[in-house]
């Protein structure tokens, strides 16, 4: 399991965002120098959440086989986010949600796109 951090942590609130996605609040227990250099080069950084109320063993994780999401045979609309996904990650400040971002980048796409329509 490697790129992996784990540390105790307790989820402090819970909000619902507009697109659908949930935003989370945790409060970890104090961190050595070490875990917080971890825990802070992982800011702005796409990854995956687990949470469980003990520490977490190899034998308790499941890794289902997600449909084109670690091959190389993702769709179209996949490999679009993606790439804008980067643009926001290097051309921005991240100040903005990347959601908020992809929902704004895709609607000057079609405006675009409607335009060539004309």
């Amino acid at each position: 399991m490697k790129n992996l951090f784990q540390t105790s942590a307790q989820i402090q609130k819970i909000a619902t965002l507009v697109d659908g996605g949930v935003k989370l609040d945790c409060i970890t227990q104090e961190l050595s120098p070490q875990e917080a250099t971890i825990l802070f080069s992982l800011k702005g950084k796409q990854g995956w959440f687990l949470f469980q109320e003990a520490p977490i063993k190899k034998e308790d994780i499941e890794i289902p086989e997600i449909e084109g999401e670690f091959k190389k045979d993702k769709t179209p609309s996949q490999m679009m986010r993606n790439i804008i996904y980067r643009i926001w990650e290097t051309t921005t400040s991240r100040k903005e949600a990347f959601p908020d971002y992809y929902k704004s980048y895709m609607f000057k796409l079609n405006e675009m796109l409607k335009e060539k329509l004309n």
